[in-house]
């Protein structure tokens, strides 16, 4: 299981601003190099959907920072671990209740499709509040692409 540590893992910090996604795709993006497109083209979707909902909701009306962790182990069957964090208001997105997929869009409430998919892509998902911060974790056991 891959640990977070300041020694380990690489930490970008920035304002929680729809703005600032790009900086943070291209952060994490750089920490996978090593890993096949698909599974970097799938944990893009979990960082947008993670980072997105920082920036609208946790600090709403105003701003605030988020910090983004990213760790991998050095082993071929590698585990990539993404911590979010952000001072905003308290709230576990873990908390909601899967949508019901197989329900009409009309039929079903609003809310919670983003979270359904981050918890479908990664192997695990852990939310904690922690020193007034939410910290958000998520990993996931991939294989490394032989470099050559």
């Amino acid at each position: 299981m891959t640990e977070f540590s300041k020694e380990f893992a690489k930490e970008l910090a920035v304002e929680a601003k729809t703005e600032n996604l790009d900086v943070v795709l291209d952060f994490v993006s750089g920490e996978l190099k090593n890993f096949d497109m698909k599974t970097q083209t799938k944990i893009a979707v979990v960082v947008e959907e993670i980072f997105v909902n920082i920036a609208r909701y946790a600090y709403a009306p105003e701003t605030g920072d988020a910090i983004i962790r990213v760790a991998v182990n050095n082993e071929l069957e590698a585990e990539v671990a993404i911590e979010f964090e952000d001072g905003g208001k308290p709230y576990n997105p873990l908390e909601k209740a899967d949508p019901d997929i197989t329900a009409s869009a009309e039929e079903r409430e609003p809310g919670g499709l983003g979270i359904f998919m981050v918890k479908k892509i990664m192997d695990k998902t852990e939310y904690r509040r922690e020193n007034n911060k939410n910290i958000l974790t998520v990993r996931k056991s991939i294989k490394r692409v032989k470099v050559t």
